[in-house]
C-alpha cells in the first residue's frame, strides 16, 4: 500500500494543476492526502484524481462546521480559509463526523476518513494543515491541541496521520525535536520561558512547546510513530521539504503510522518542489500490515 502526502500550495495550484495531477499519477498511490487545496478547485481536483484511479474522495471544507472559537470575543472573527485538505483513495471511504474538529480554529484544515480495503481491513486516515505561527500565533497551537486530543481518544485500530505541520524547527540526532520559540544554547541545551499575549489572552510559552510535542514527539503521546524516522533513524540528515519566506530550510511534511503497520520504504519527491509545482516536497510511504502486531502491555503498579 502506497500513501502519498503533498502540500500543493493553493497560491500556485491554478497554474500547476496539470503538473500536480500528472505527478500524482506517476507515483501510482493507493491513498493520496493533499493539503492547501484551493477551495475553488476542490471539485475539479477530485474529478481529476478520479480519472487516474483515485475514485473516492473527501474534502475537508465541504461540510466543515463553524468553529466554537469563532464565538469567543477575545479571539476575534475568524474567516474560513480559502483552501482545505483532500483525501482520495482507490478504495471506498467514509468521512468521520465533525465533532472532533469543532474546537479547532480552522476545522476546514483537518480531514479524517475511514478507508475500507478489499481484504476487509479498515484504516483511520487523518490529514492536516497546521497553520503557521507567524501569521496565526496561538491558533497554530490550538490546532495541535485539538489534533492531539483526537489521536489519543481514537480507537487502537490501524491509523495513519499525514500533513504539513509547520514544525519542528529542528530534529536532533538524539531523537528530540526543537519547536519554534525554543532557544538552543551553546552547550546544546534548550529553554523556553515567559508568557506571550495575543488576542487579549496571556499564555505561557511552555504551552506552545508542549502543544507541538503532543503530536510530533513520538508514539508515547498517541501511539503513532514517525514513519521516516522509524525507517531511517535520527542519525540520517534531515531532508529539506520546504523553504520558508526567509529561505530557511525546513522539514514540515510528515507521516505517522500505528503499530499495525510495517514501514517498508519512504521518502520525498524533492524534484516536484524544485520544478516549481509546489513549494513543498511530496512524501511517499509504502506500508504493509504486520503479521504479528506488537502487543499493548499495561504494567500494574507494585
Amino acid at each position: 500500500m502506497l500513501i502519498l502526502s503533498w502540500n500543493v500550495h493553493f497560491q500556485s495550484l491554478s497554474s500547476q494543476l496539470d503538473n500536480v495531477v500528472e505527478a500524482i499519477r506517476s507515483a501510482r498511490p493507493d491513498v493520496v492526502t493533499l493539503q492547501e487545496v484551493k477551495t475553488s478547485l476542490a471539485d475539479d481536483m477530485a474529478l481529476r484524481l478520479a480519472e487516474i484511479g483515485l475514485v473516492h474522495a473527501h474534502w475537508s471544507g465541504k461540510k466543515a462546521p463553524p468553529t466554537a472559537m469563532r464565538r469567543l470575543p477575545a479571539i476575534g472573527r475568524l474567516k474560513r480559509k480559502t483552501y482545505q485538505c483532500l483525501i482520495a483513495s482507490r478504495w471506498p471511504m467514509k468521512a468521520s463526523g465533525n465533532r472532533w474538529r469543532r474546537r479547532a480554529p480552522f476545522p476546514e484544515l483537518l480531514a479524517r476518513t475511514t478507508v475500507s480495503l478489499p481484504d476487509e481491513h479498515k484504516i483511520d486516515v487523518f490529514t492536516v494543515h497546521i497553520p503557521n505561527g507567524s501569521g496565526h500565533g496561538w491558533r497554530k497551537i490550538d490546532t495541535f491541541t485539538v489534533l492531539s486530543a483526537t489521536l489519543r481518544r481514537a480507537l487502537d485500530s490501524p491509523r495513519i496521520l499525514t500533513g504539513d505541520f509547520n514544525e519542528p524547527k529542528r530534529f536532533r540526532q538524539s531523537g528530540q525535536i526543537v519547536p519554534f520559540g525554543e532557544k538552543i544554547h551553546e552547550d546544546g541545551g534548550t529553554s523556553i520561558r515567559g508568557c506571550k499575549t495575543q488576542f487579549g489572552v496571556r499564555r505561557r510559552n511552555m504551552e506552545r512547546a508542549n502543544g507541538v510535542r503532543s503530536v510530533l514527539a513520538g508514539a508515547s503521546q498517541h501511539g503513532l510513530r514517525d514513519a521516516y524516522r522509524d525507517l531511517h533513524g535520527f542519525e540520517t540528515a534531515t531532508p529539506v521539504t520546504h523553504y520558508t519566506t526567509r529561505k530557511n530550510p525546513r522539514c514540515f511534511d510528515h507521516t505517522f503510522v500505528s503499530r499495525h503497520f510495517e514501514v517498508v520504504a519512504c521518502g520525498y519527491y524533492h524534484e516536484w518542489r524544485k520544478q516549481g509545482w509546489s513549494d513543498h516536497s511530496a512524501m511517499w510511504t509504502k506500508l504493509t500490515f504486520r503479521d504479528k502486531i506488537p502487543e499493548l502491555i499495561e504494567w500494574e503498579m507494585e
